[in-house]
């Protein structure tokens, strides 16, 4: 099993780098890729924007699979169970983590991810479902208040994306966008859900500070890319993985 958490990607090039060789040397087969949507209300903007942009950055790498198939609420739930089952790469994408965690509940496709031995990949949302714990904390007017949940714990890992900055000491406080995280919030979350990570996408003004965390059969590994970089939050602070 095979699995990468990941915050985010290089909007020019998502499989850039050293990521697609990766992807290359580990599928067994390109036959069947499977998005999973981490939202209901822009499924249409996934499927029209997203979908064609990951097709292209994986033909960029020379990764072309012969069947592209999208998870949808409706879908027959058979019919979503045998897709996950068949996949050679499954993508579980962007958004809100707990529409996704209720799109695949509601499909009866959560089993189905839990035993699935290929290759996954999960981005921002996607990752946070693929996680021990999903961890939200204040950050924002969509998110005002603490809400943590139980993700599909594929590895034992949990991990909170967008942790944007280009210090190696993580500030009390981290604007992201129309986000913001306290520190003292993050070791909160780690003083009663145990230790987790916290990984990059931080677009510089000339290239993406990428970091990703990838598990073979459970064992670790760290990647980045540029300036990307991985904490670690614990009960007693937040600190910076080293190791490269």
């Amino acid at each position: 099993m095979i699995r990468y958490y990941c915050s985010g990607y290089d909007d020019n090039n998502a499989f850039g780098y050293g990521i697609g060789d990766m992807l290359k040397k580990e599928f067994k087969d390109t036959k069947n890729i499977v998005y999973i949507p981490a939202t209901y209300d822009t499924i249409s903007q996934s499927k029209e924007i997203y979908l064609p942009m990951f097709r292209e950055d994986l033909a960029k790498v020379n990764i072309v699979f012969d069947n592209e198939y999208f998870i949808e609420p409706n879908m027959d739930k058979e019919f979503a169970k045998k897709l996950i089952e068949d996949a050679d790469f499954i993508v579980m994408m962007g958004g809100n983590p707990y529409d996704q965690k209720r799109i695949c509940e509601e499909l009866n496709i959560v089993d189905a991810l839990k035993k699935y031995d290929g290759v996954m990949m999960g981005y921002s949302a996607g990752a946070m479902y693929m996680s021990k714990y999903i961890i939200i904390t204040p950050c924002s007017l969509e998110y005002p208040e603490f809400h943590i949940e139980d993700g599909l714990n594929l590895d034992g890992i949990s991990i909170y994306p967008h942790n944007n900055t280009s210090s190696k000491e993580y500030p009390d406080i981290l604007v992201s966008g129309d986000e913001q995280y306290k520190k003292e919030d993050l070791i909160k979350v780690a003083q009663e859900y145990g230790d987790y990570y916290l990984l990059q996408d931080n677009y510089n003004g000339i290239s993406t500070d990428v970091s990703l965390i990838k598990s073979v059969d459970g064992c670790l590994s760290f990647y980045y890319e540029n300036d990307g970089k991985i904490w670690m939050a614990t009960k007693e602070g937040i600190f910076l993985k080293e190791e490269r």
